[in-house]
């Protein structure tokens, strides 16, 4: 999949060299490249890509460089020429187009205005209070259903291809949804909607492994391996390097390759089996794994290199099934002797408020605050610490009575910088609030407001719909969005000769944040 946008300012070849290593080390299995006079940038991803999530990530990541992207339309290609002038009425081309720029720009906001009402309106009147007859449009003098009607009457009737109406509404709503200036908002179709919950869940086919893009040696670098995983069974370690997939004469270098080609060679059906080789150290590994369903991981841990009681715990995401793995991988640590934490959420986007409240639960009191949500209509609702019981697809941040509180009293410092957003900010902003942690490292991104996700299915449709519902406020009120959580003192960056590198591909020497956290919880 293809993604064009135009960029403002327009970056100088310096800072192009950098935005689109930002960009490709955002969007695993991406390349990138700008138009020569640095306007506009392309983006190629992976086709089975969450394209709202790319344009999410990619939005966050390059605007904290200063630069605004807006994605730009991709144009079909114009249709030949007709060189035949037979009969003048001629039998319809067969083609699937989507609606032309003009179309979109002019219509497609105000008429999927009309199809959600027309679709939805009976539905969710009895939920959401919608009045029958509320007209959606500018002054209320058209009737927009029946100009959908009409127009798409004309494009049957007269346009010279046939048009696939699923893709056309579908467009329309991605435009609606696009267009209400909500930038974390998205209309998912049903496959894109099913990737969605799949992601959400932390759970996929593979071989269990969590993966970047490596420099030198150039290939895959594995920065994680899911417990219990196909991978973990046959041995494969974090630090490993993919440098060739395939075996035999069908075998072939990453380096050849490519990232995105040689990332989608990794991928395949449950069952099928992968086969790469490695370089762990100075020694080269062969590898055929089966793959199967694993669970992401989102959370890794390691005992410092200098100092035996610090446990480093390194969280990516808070995804459903964080909660257990973060407990888990504490007690393994605990076990080991650490008595001091350091809380990696750099470069977290986020992710699931149940998550996030479970994950917080453990270092908290019974009935502590950990934030309270704001509505449109300036209605709240508070959630605070108590032991439940979830099934199903929460049933990993279920919270036990005698987990809360858990982890308070370990010394504790977490590790932020401008990429942490979101619900990681909250995971910062809590343990700040109630003096249970040093933040250390540069000021987040400052994301202060909640999304909710909805499944048109309950209302007898397909899809599902993203969109900004409220600000959620840490316990001290003070909500961040727009301006991010500032570290404990002076801001700490990278050095300058890492501070282009993923936190995740340094060394603890390397590591001078790593160094900063620890510093303030030996004091």
């Amino acid at each position: 999949m293809k993604l064009y946008f135009s960029v403002s300012p327009v970056p100088t070849e310096d800072h192009r060299e950098t935005l689109l290593a930002v960009v490709t080390d955002t969007v695993p299995g991406s390349t990138a490249r700008f138009s020569e006079d640095g306007k506009r940038l392309a983006l190629e991803v992976p086709s089975q890509s969450d394209r709202f999530a790319v344009l999410d990530a990619v939005t966050f990541r390059i605007k904290a460089f200063g630069y605004t992207v807006t994605e730009e339309p991709r144009q079909d290609p114009p249709a030949p020429p007709i060189t035949n002038f037979g009969s003048f009425y001629q039998e319809k081309q067969p083609r699937t187009v989507r609606l032309s720029t003009f179309l979109i720009t002019l219509i497609s906001v105000a008429l999927a205005v009309s199809v959600l009402g027309v679709l939805l309106g009976s539905a969710l009147s009895g939920v959401f209070g919608f009045r029958h007859g509320d007209t959606l449009g500018v002054d209320g003098t058209e009737d927009y259903s029946e100009k959908i009607g009409l127009i798409d009457t004309i494009f049957r009737d007269y346009a010279l291809y046939d048009t696939n109406g699923d893709l056309l509404l579908d467009s329309m709503l991605k435009a609606y949804v696009e267009a209400t200036g909500d930038q974390y908002a998205a209309y998912y179709t049903a496959a894109e909607f099913a990737e969605l919950m799949t992601q959400n869940s932390g759970s996929l086919v593979g071989v269990g492994i969590t993966v970047i893009e490596s420099v030198d040696p150039k290939g895959i670098a594995i920065i994680g391996v899911v417990p219990n995983s196909p991978a973990d069974q046959a041995g494969v370690k974090p630090g490993d390097v993919i440098v060739s997939i395939g075996s035999g004469e069908n075998a072939f270098s990453v380096a050849e390759r490519g990232y995105e080609a040689s990332l989608n060679a990794l991928r395949g059906d449950e069952g099928s089996v992968a086969h790469f080789k490695v370089v762990r150290e100075t020694e080269s590994l062969d590898f055929s794994i089966s793959r199967a369903k694993v669970e992401t991981l989102s959370v890794t841990g390691k005992v410092s290199e200098t100092n035996a009681a610090i446990g480093i715990v390194s969280i990516s995401q808070f995804a459903t099934n964080t909660p257990v793995q973060f407990k888990n991988e504490m007690d393994r640590l605990i076990g080991l002797g650490c008595t001091k934490f350091v809380f990696d959420v750099r470069n977290n986007p986020g992710g699931d408020l149940k998550s996030i409240v479970a994950v917080l639960s453990y270092f908290l009191n019974e009935n502590d605050l950990v934030v309270t949500i704001v509505q449109k209509d300036g209605t709240s609702e508070s959630e605070y610490v108590k032991a439940v019981t979830y099934e199903g697809t929460y049933a990993d941040c279920s919270v036990a009575k005698e987990d809360i509180g858990k982890y308070r009293n370990y010394a504790k410092a977490v590790l932020i910088n401008g990429y942490t957003a979101s619900a990681a900010e909250l995971f910062s902003a809590v343990l700040r609030d109630y003096q249970l942690a040093t933040l250390v490292g540069t000021t987040t991104y400052g994301k202060g407001v909640l999304q909710n996700i909805f499944d048109l299915s309950v209302f007898g449709y397909s899809g599902g719909l993203k969109l900004t519902t409220g600000y959620y406020n840490p316990p001290s009120g003070e909500n961040y969005d727009g301006k991010g959580v500032a570290p404990h003192g002076a801001e700490t960056p990278l050095d300058d000769a890492v501070k282009d590198k993923n936190p995740a591909l340094l060394s603890e020497a390397q590591d001078n944040q790593i160094a900063a956290a620890i510093a303030a919880i030996t004091q």
